[in-house]
């Protein structure tokens, strides 16, 4: 071995604890599991267990037995799918209202509706995401899942009352419920 790489693996060998400690923060009392295991605790249909083995195994979360981590990096992994499933949806609903000129203005006002919905929803995932990473006060976070889902199914109730249109934006809106619907139900696993 040279110099230089007796260097970088020395190196290697004090940061790598480092990187590890700073990759998750471990919190008292709060579950070690698989990613199965918590996916099955957390699951009340099998649609949702369904939709959580799905979701950690497209993020590439280690399925295996062995493999446990603390449940709040896979309710942190589905809230910030959620959140990005509820950017998805506001990305398509301002689309359609900038570039869809004959969108009739009963479709127009509730996919502006939809929006001022999703704007507090979003806010609602971010304070959650960033509580989870931050520190282990789980105080409020049932409480801003609560109030994400309320202005989603908002939209929801909206976009039902156009039964007459066909939107795209309604079947997002619905897995953006699943997606928080999951999230949420993994969170449930910290006695929220």
């Amino acid at each position: 071995m040279t110099m230089t790489t007796r260097k970088i693996f020395l190196l290697l060998l004090v940061l790598a604890p480092l990187r590890m400690a700073a990759a998750g923060k471990t919190c008292p009392g709060v579950p070690w599991l698989g990613a199965v295991a918590a996916c099955r605790k957390a699951s009340g249909t099998k649609f949702i267990y369904n939709l959580c083995i799905g979701r950690m195994r497209e993020d590439g979360v280690d399925m295996s037995p062995s493999h446990k981590q603390q449940v709040t990096a896979y309710i942190i992994l589905a809230t910030e799918d959620a959140a990005n499933s509820y950017d998805s949806t506001t990305l398509v609903a301002s689309n359609q209202l900038d570039q869809n000129a004959s969108l009739p203005g009963a479709v127009r006002d509730a996919y502006q509706g939809c929006l001022n919905d999703y704007s507090p929803a979003e806010d609602s995932l971010d304070r959650v995401a960033e509580a989870l990473k931050s520190g282990c006060d789980f105080v409020g976070l049932a409480d801003a899942y609560v109030s994400g889902m309320t202005s989603l199914e908002n939209c929801r109730d909206r976009l039902l009352s156009l039964q007459q249109y066909k939107t795209p934006v309604y079947p997002m809106v619905l897995h953006d419920r699943e997606k928080v619907s999951l999230a949420y139900m993994l969170a449930k696993l910290l006695g929220i």
